[in-house]
Order: structure tokens, then C-alpha cells, then sequence
């Protein structure tokens, strides 16, 4: 890998599209979700502990920590940036890593080939790449889940360094779920990925036979990464939590009287007297001066409530949010078309919207082809069960592009493996009916699915 050129091209290249927005475009004003944040570090800079929201619910702590550390021992809320650009390009290594690793089966040269094309994907991908000039959470989330999924992957090998990998693996998942609590469920699945009996282990009992010590060692690592702070948020807060207690304030977006509510451009709601207008049309936010634990909860039960009343509205409303998380067109769409990108001349705009949306179809397609066709063992734990949990929120909840961005890295090393060697998938689909009938029952779901919100992103199509 050290000596690979196409790898060290890929990170040249990667770093430059990192830089230019945050050189050319810099952005020291904040957006929405990003005011949030930076409303909770101040607090955190003055009281030295983080509140709630302006609305009253409880985000997961990482973020506004780290904004907090920035301004007071870096100088500015947005040196935060330049270490977000040094863990985005961070991240090319570790899915040239993750995707060689995934293919031990295959021939050096293919697992070499599918190497370079994941990293090239992943330097190439324009939403991930401005995304680290943003303060939204979704470089550092990838910049740890992936890290974690490799370390399974080699303490699954064993040996004396099996303990390292476990405990490595722990702590990078203990960090994403501080950064974002739908990474709370995470853990078991990775659990699971790593006592899953191949590679030469022939049992469930052989696997926990030698595999046992990194398994405790990536559940403790959880453990001492997340427990402080569920400690000391569940007394603070007005009951049990680990990282965040937004579930409730999800779910009444989602299953309320107005339809599920997203903010991505074209088909959201992108002001604030538009949003209050929007959520004026249904039920009421539960008691937010209560402790944001038990608001939640009250949340919670008034969209299921509202479930049990409504069930054919609700079941109908699955695939309008999973078209909301399948829409092609990201906040850096939203960002373009709303002129932050200053200079650029027309038919540029109209590229790069073409690119940001062209990007994301061809990954998830060609991703899912290829997980279908070649997905197993333990990465295929990992991904498979990230991706079909984030889906699964999506659709009782409320989809948004920005929630699906952390699944494509995960997708990249499945269409790597299928550029790499497509003779493979093609073969694999052969070898297996159940396999070939997925595909043929997924993929024109999912291009449904990514066309339902496609035009958004091009006004002179939809307005």
C-alpha cells in the first residue's frame, strides 16, 4: 500500500478537492443543524457542560465538544475544519485497506485493483469531500466507522495483535456513537461480525474458543468510551441515555399530521417561518422545559400513538421517507443552487449538480449489485446490517440525503469489487438464484427510489 502511486494520487487529488472550498468558499456562517451545534459549544465554553438544544431536545455529545476545544484551545470554531479535511483524506488509506481486505479470496492483482478504485471513489465523492469543510458530523462519523469495520476484520485473524484490533475497533464505534446516537446499535452487529464462523473457523463454539479476548477487548473499549458520559447525561437529564435523546424529536417529525419533514433542496423545508408554519399543522411538541430524557419519551409515545391511529398512513408513508434518504441530490446540491458558491459560472453549476447526484446513483446501485452478489461473511455483517438499520430508522422515522451519506463509503467497497472483477458478480449471480432474484428485485426499486427526488436538484426541469 506505501508504495502504490494510484494511492498516493488518489490522496494528492482527494486533498486538493478537500481544500478548495475551504480556501475559495470558506464558510464561517452556520446552517441550520450547524447553528445547533455551535449554539451547544458556547454554552459548553461558558458552563463548561452541554445543554439542550434551542428546542429542547438533547444532541449527542462529540460534536459540540470538539467545537468547544476548538475555539478555546485552537482559537476558532473553524480550525475544526482542517483537522475534519486531515480525517477525510485519512479515510482513502483505510478503504484501500478495508476493500483489499474484504477480497482476501481474490487474486493480489484484482484485490489490488479493487483497492485503488475505492480509494478513487471515496477521494472523487464530492459530497464527502466538501462535507469536511462543513461543521455537520459526517466526516468524522466515516472517519471512525470505517476504521472500525477494519479492525474487525483483522481481529478476526487472531494472534497476539487480535486483542489490539478488538480494542481498537471498540473505541472507534464508542467515538461514532458519541458523535451520533443511531451509532448505539452498532456494536452488537460488529459482535456478531467478529465471532461469524469462517475463515478457517468451522463452528460457532470454535469461534468463541479463539476468538473470545478481542471480542471482550472491542466490548470494553465501547464500554470505557461511552460510560462516562451515559453516566453522567442519565443524571443530569431526567433518566437513561447513552449518547442523545432525539428519537422522540425524530419521530414527531416523521409521524405527525404534516407530511415527514426533510431539508434537503427542492423538496424541503429550508426556512425557519416555513418550518414553524409546516409543524403548525399538527400535534404539539411534548413539554420541552421538562428534562429532555423524558420530553423525548413523551415524544416518542405520541408518535406511536399517532401510528396506532393512523397505520395505513403510516405504512403508505415508507416509501416517500425512504425516497427522502435515497435522494440523490445532497446538501452540497442545496448549497450550490443557493448561490454559497460565489463565481461559478452557469454550466459549471449545472456539472457539478450533475456530478453530485451522478456520484451517489452510481455507487448505490453498483454497491448494491455488488453486496448482493458477493456480500458475506463478516464485512457483509457490518455493512449489510449498517445500511438495512439506517434504512429501517429512515422509513418509520424521516429520510434525508445527509443521513445517508456514511452508508456510501460502505457501498464503495462493493463497487469496487465489482469494477475490480466484474466476471466475479456475474458468476456469483449465476451460482445462486437467490442472489440473482435480489437483484432483480432491488435495483429497480431503488431507482425508483433515487428518481422520485432526482429533478430537485435542476429547477429548470421541476419549477
Amino acid at each position: 500500500m506505501v508504495r502504490d502511486r494510484w494511492l498516493w494520487a488518489a490522496l494528492i487529488i482527494g486533498l486538493v478537492l478537500r481544500l478548495i472550498p475551504m480556501e475559495l468558499w470558506p464558510q464561517t456562517e452556520c446552517v441550520r443543524d450547524e447553528c445547533i451545534y455551535r449554539y451547544l459549544a458556547s454554552g459548553i465554553q461558558k458552563t463548561g457542560v452541554m445543554g439542550v438544544t434551542t428546542k429542547g431536545w438533547l444532541a449527542a455529545p462529540g460534536y459540540p465538544y470538539a467545537m468547544a476545544w476548538s475555539k478555546q484551545y485552537l482559537g476558532s470554531y473553524f480550525t475544526l475544519k482542517w483537522f475534519q479535511v486531515a480525517l477525510s483524506v485519512s479515510s482513502i488509506p483505510v478503504i484501500y485497506a478495508l476493500s483489499a481486505k474484504v477480497l482476501d479470496g481474490d487474486p493480489e492483482a484484482v484485490r489490488r485493483r479493487a483497492a485503488r478504485w475505492a480509494a478513487w471513489l471515496l477521494a472523487l465523492h464530492p459530497t464527502v469531500a466538501w462535507y469536511s469543510s462543513t461543521w455537520w458530523i459526517e466526516t468524522i462519523y466515516i472517519g471512525f466507522l470505517l476504521p472500525a469495520i477494519v479492525a474487525v476484520l483483522y481481529a478476526r485473524d487472531g494472534g497476539r495483535a487480535s486483542v489490539v484490533w478488538g480494542t481498537a475497533a471498540g473505541l472507534a464505534l464508542g467515538i461514532c456513537i458519541l458523535f451520533r446516537g443511531v451509532a448505539t446499535w452498532l456494536p452488537p452487529m460488529f459482535i456478531v461480525a467478529l465471532l461469524w464462523p469462517d475463515g478457517g473457523v468451522s463452528t460457532v463454539l470454535d469461534s468463541l474458543r479463539s476468538r473470545w479476548k478481542p471480542t471482550m477487548a472491542l466490548v470494553a473499549a465501547v464500554f470505557l468510551c461511552c460510560a462516562p458520559y451515559s453516566w453522567f447525561a442519565s443524571h443530569r437529564y431526567g433518566g437513561f441515555v447513552v449518547s442523545d435523546a432525539t428519537v422522540g424529536h425524530v419521530m414527531y417529525l416523521g409521524n405527525n399530521d404534516f407530511p415527514p419533514l426533510t431539508f434537503d433542496y427542492g423538496n424541503g423545508v429550508l426556512t425557519q417561518p416555513l418550518y414553524y408554519r409546516y409543524i403548525g399543522q399538527g400535534r404539539r411538541f411534548c413539554d420541552r422545559k421538562r428534562p429532555p430524557v423524558q420530553s423525548a419519551r413523551c415524544d416518542v409515545k405520541a408518535a406511536t400513538a399517532w401510528i396506532r391511529q393512523h397505520p395505513g398512513e403510516f405504512v403508505a408513508r415508507i416509501p416517500l421517507r425512504l425516497a427522502q434518504q435515497f435522494n440523490p441530490n445532497t446538501f452540497l446540491t442545496r448549497h450550490i443552487r443557493w448561490g454559497y458558491f460565489r463565481g461559478i459560472p452557469w454550466a459549471l453549476k449545472e456539472l457539478l449538480c450533475l456530478w453530485i447526484a451522478g456520484t451517489s446513483v452510481l455507487i448505490v446501485l453498483g454497491g448494491t449489485l455488488g453486496g448482493i452478489a458477493r456480500g458475506r461473511g463478516a464485512y457483509a455483517l457490518m455493512a449489510g446490517g449498517t445500511i438495512a438499520y439506517t434504512l429501517f430508522a429512515a422509513a418509520v422515522m424521516y429520510g434525508m440525503s445527509r443521513f445517508r451519506l456514511p452508508l456510501e463509503p460502505l457501498w464503495i467497497v462493493w463497487l469496487a469489487a465489482v469494477i475490480a472483477r466484474p466476471s466475479a458478480t456475474i458468476e456469483a449471480l449465476r451460482a445462486s438464484r437467490v442472489r440473482a432474484a435480489a437483484v432483480i428485485a432491488t435495483l429497480p426499486i431503488l431507482v425508483g427510489l433515487m428518481g422520485w427526488f432526482a429533478l430537485t436538484g435542476f429547477p429548470m426541469f421541476w419549477h
